[in-house]
């Protein structure tokens, strides 16, 4: 167990992490549909990533009182999972991320098995899901799957090591906006793409529930994340470390959503098409069993 003691002053100034222009650039690098007939990348808007960012907040307070359900479905409040003796790694993400937040937990779950500390023992970990919409089960698949790996290479995890915090309705995103807002990160909803725009950012808070670091980026290092834990454990504040990162999908013209509409579609009939064939061979078959059919 980490000793925890009241915080320091923060040795860090309130600034903005690395800018939109730095999230821009990446989200398109990181597959942005192009448009049928152009060469290039269509440029992603400014307006579509504006507030996706991380203001880092050093010292800030989160509520904890925020209301949520866990990955099995519990009502928790993040009191619960910040209870005052192991530090805790904040990440937001949702299942249903097109491409960073898959590759963010990846990350994480590599950086930890290479860090001698185990979530649950030395520290905790703290999902949160920004779509209110996702479900227990969805979440707990999610979480499943990356405890499994971390396994794999190594790691290991405390049963309530690592806990994954939903909408506790389902639909009420005001206790997922209240620790967004308290930890300075920044994301949007793009309604028409049913997607949400965030930095690729963990947070590390003390046992009390304080901002004492930011990590960005997909991969963290696993000494510096080593690092994080143990100062956030002795409630110190440090500077930021890695690159701002931001997930967004741009879509200009719908294709993309049109293309995997068309696939699913396409994939369903051809499927369907294979058991219409395959259920006239078989009842062919047992008409003439011989296999001979009358001319």
């Amino acid at each position: 167990m980490l000793a925890s003691s009241a915080p320091r002053s923060p040795r860090v100034a309130r600034r903005p992490a690395a800018g939109l222009a730095v999230a821009a650039g990446l989200v398109v690098a990181l597959g942005a549909v192009r448009p049928v007939h152009a060469a290039d990348p269509m440029p992603v808007p400014p307006g579509v990533l504006r507030g996706v960012d991380v203001v880092e907040q050093p010292g800030a307070q989160v509520p904890l009182d925020a209301r949520f359900r866990d990955h099995t479905g519990r009502p928790v409040i993040l009191a619960e999972v910040i209870r005052g003796d192991l530090p805790v790694l904040v990440t937001f993400n949702y299942s249903s991320c097109p491409q960073l937040c898959d590759a963010q937990l990846a990350g994480l779950v590599k950086a930890l098995a290479a860090v001698r500390l185990v979530p649950g023992r030395q520290f905790r970990i703290a999902t949160i899901i920004l779509a209110p919409g996702e479900t227990p089960a969805r979440a707990a698949r999610t979480r499943d799957s990356h405890v499994a790996k971390l396994r794999e290479l190594g790691g290991d995890v405390v049963a309530d090591g690592w806990t994954f915090l939903l909408s506790h309705d389902g639909k009420d995103a005001r206790a997922i906006d209240a620790v967004a807002r308290a930890t300075g990160f920044g994301y949007r909803y793009d309604a028409r793409q049913d997607e949400y725009a965030h930095p690729a950012s963990l947070v590390a808070l003390s046992a009390t529930g304080t901002v004492t670091r930011y990590v960005h980026g997909l991969t963290p290092v696993g000494a510096d994340l080593e690092a994080t834990i143990l100062r956030a454990g002795l409630a110190e504040y440090s500077a930021a470390s890695g690159f701002l990162m931001a997930c967004f999908h741009w879509d200009p013209d719908g294709r993309a959503a049109w293309g995997r509409r068309l696939m699913r579609y396409g994939a369903l009939g051809f499927a369907s098409l294979l058991v219409l064939v395959v259920a006239a061979v078989l009842w062919r078959r047992s008409r003439h069993p011989s296999g001979v059919t009358p001319s």
